[in-house]
């Protein structure tokens, strides 16, 4: 097989980074707004061989690129057999070129982590897992309806690196209700001493559908309190880098050599394609997104299948909608993902990428948010400073093209 180069910072046109979805999960966290489901496990029989398949009809369009990661989440990907793993992992390499080193990514809850279930996923070729920890206090757990605890936290990060796992990220939500700096200082001071390879930060937001969110509503639950969040994550910044903990987006930090190529593809608005139910893809020229429900998914994706079997041509039928972007729009996404990197908008890259100056094409809101102090430039870089990455929403939505209006429709 042919190597590719992986230089994170490298733009490669023919690389392309595959995410499949696992939607299953045990219980459904509070604060949960992807698209998962408690109580379906009796959909797993029929859901990995649609997997698979999918796999196979996007195949013949992946021809000419090359795979430099695969991301499992979900939903609990964890919860998935060793032998459906190992069956999606198979079609995965049988239908697609892959990096020499590509990346294989699993997200992970503490609770269903064993050390033989862990073992058998690093030996399929797993390399890189991502935990959902979240907090080191069981009531901060308790409102956020996770369903581990510290201790189990420390066993599985125990087992994992038994089981030869050498590059974890952990996950953390800060800006809980009601928390203190001090109880979130606690949690990071625990999480530093397991000496993870990375770590993604994030502020907790009470998203519309979600339990927590009518908590929130009813008035059974305070808002979030954003000043607060705002010094825990200031905090953050500072406590990481004192622990070696290079930060190189707005919500993770990694040591050397080890950020997240996954997700560097998508902050590169770079081709991504996505497997499974409710799985977004931003691939040739299109952005689309899978049938959310799983039964409903299956069925398209047999039907697809099928069709394809008997008469040679494929419909998509999985997929519940997309779009075309236009160039504004792509411009636009480019740079709202590019200042999400600390290092932000590399200008020789950005016009090698999309021919076109980004400091000319968006010249009027960048000057006006370096006015006020959200961005800095030189003539290398477009970045946010460290106030710009508290208030980074702010910037963005200026950086959104001018909605188009709906023609007036004319009378027959």
């Amino acid at each position: 097989m042919t190597e590719h180069p992986t230089t994170p910072s490298a733009v490669d046109s023919h690389a392309l980074a595959l995410y499949v979805h696992i939607p299953f999960c045990t219980a459904k966290c509070g604060y949960c707004d992807f698209n998962s489901y408690e109580g379906l496990e009796h959909l797993v029989p029929e859901y990995t061989p649609a997997l698979r398949r999918e796999a196979a009809l996007w195949a013949p369009a992946a021809r000419d690129f090359h795979v430099r990661s695969v991301f499992f989440g979900g939903g609990t990907p964890s919860l998935t057999s060793l032998d459906d793993l190992a069956a999606i992992i198979a079609t995965l390499r049988e239908q697609y070129e892959f990096d020499a080193d590509a990346e294989w990514t699993l997200e992970a809850n503490p609770t269903e982590l064993t050390r033989e279930h862990l073992a058998g996923m690093r030996a399929l070729g797993i390399n890189r897992l991502s935990m959902g920890v979240q907090s080191m206090h069981d009531d901060e757990l308790t409102l956020l309806e996770r369903l581990h605890s510290p201790e189990r936290v420390v066993a599985a990060v125990a087992d994992a690196r038994a089981a030869g796992f050498d590059n974890m990220n952990l996950d953390l939500i800060f800006g809980l209700i009601g928390q203190p700096l001090e109880r979130w200082q606690e949690t990071l001071e625990r999480v530093i001493a397991f000496e993870p390879e990375h770590l993604s930060c994030y502020a907790l937001t009470v998203e519309p559908g979600t339990s927590l969110f009518y908590r929130v509503q009813k008035g059974l639950l305070a808002e979030p309190d954003p000043d607060v969040a705002a010094d825990q994550y200031e905090w953050t910044r500072v406590r990481l880098a004192e622990a070696g903990y290079a930060q190189y987006e707005i919500s993770n930090w990694s040591k050397p050599g080890r950020a997240c190529r996954h997700n560097l593809t998508y902050w590169r608005a770079e081709p991504y394609l996505g497997l499974g139910a409710g799985a977004h893809s931003f691939f040739i020229g299109r952005r689309f997104a899978n049938i959310d429900a799983p039964n409903r998914y299956v069925e398209a994706v047999n039907e697809a299948f099928e069709a394809r079997a008997a008469s040679g041509t494929t419909a998509m039928r999985q997929i519940a909608g997309g779009e075309v972007p236009d160039r504004d729009t792509l411009l636009a996404d480019a740079m709202i993902l590019g200042l999400r990197l600390i290092d932000g908008i590399d200008i020789a890259g950005f016009r090698a990428q999309w021919d076109c100056d980004p400091r000319t094409t968006f010249a009027d809101a960048l000057a006006r948010h370096e006015r006020i102090g959200l961005i800095a430039s030189d003539d290398r870089h477009i970045r946010l400073t460290d106030r710009g990455l508290l208030l980074a929403n702010e910037v963005f939505v200026d950086l959104l093209p001018e909605p188009v209006a709906d023609p007036v429709p004319t009378p027959d």
